[in-house]
């Protein structure tokens, strides 16, 4: 479940890699700004906190991982909460925004965690 009151990070697929040896890094890390749900598609903008260094530029797919989420619920590990794809990257008043579209339904907490 995304959790918009928790920190994210953003994970790039490899440059070069396969699904034999698959490699995520770490692309950008922030805040969700903002989150639009329309006919199962989840629009995400997010505040990137320093920079966001997208490197494997082939491909833009993005992976979302929040802090006791997903598979890793309630520990201190980050779990995947969505998997999309990178539409824009934006520099607006001295913040950087990466706006991520998800074409699956995706659930969104209103509740405090845990």
């Amino acid at each position: 479940m995304i959790r918009p009151n928790k920190p994210i990070q953003l994970l790039e697929w490899g440059q070069g890699t396969t699904t034999l040896n698959q490699v995520w890094t770490i692309c950008g890390k922030g805040r969700i700004a903002s989150i639009k749900q329309v006919d199962c598609i989840t629009t995400m903008v997010i505040d990137i906190e320093g920079g966001f260094d997208k490197k494997n530029l082939n491909d833009n797919s993005i992976k979302l991982t929040q802090q006791g989420e997903g598979m890793a619920a309630h520990s201190e590990d980050w779990g995947e909460v969505g998997f999309g794809i990178l539409k824009s990257v934006e520099s607006q008043s001295g913040k950087r925004q990466v706006t991520v579209e998800i074409k699956v339904a995706a659930k969104v907490g209103k509740a405090h965690p845990d």
